[in-house]
């Protein structure tokens, strides 16, 4: 939270207890208050494609359409979501994430989508 230098415009959870209170210490870390924020079931693979990686991507899309112009989201999801995702996204497999790894996704305003590791 403190990395990211200012607070979330959107928060986006898994169903999963440990996915909210991930984003809570987060949030914290920000030093803001939690802003409009949601639970994701897609972000647990719980969507139509069952998780797969055109799934994960197509709701990462989505998500990211949910947060204002010029705004920062943030998304907690699983293990093995988060690596479908930036398949989906990407092309390219990433090796698996450990704890408190993941992705970044920046949206240009031309729309297209850049995609970093984050890794420790």
């Amino acid at each position: 939270g403190r990395a990211a230098g200012e607070g979330y415009d959107a928060v986006f959870v898994s169903p999963a207890d440990r996915a909210a209170e991930t984003a809570a210490w987060i949030v914290r870390g920000s030093g803001r208050q939690l802003p409009e924020h949601g639970v994701i079931p897609g972000l647990a693979g719980r969507d139509a494609t069952g998780g797969s990686p055109e799934g994960m991507a197509a709701g990462v899309r989505a998500l990211l359409a949910s947060v204002p112009d010029g705004g920062l989201g943030l998304a907690v999801g699983h293990t093995p979501f988060v690596e479908r995702a930036m398949t989906g996204l990407t092309g390219r497999e990433p090796e698996p994430f450990a704890e408190c790894e993941g992705i970044r996704v920046i949206q240009r305003d031309d729309g297209h989508l850049e995609v970093e590791e984050i890794r420790r």
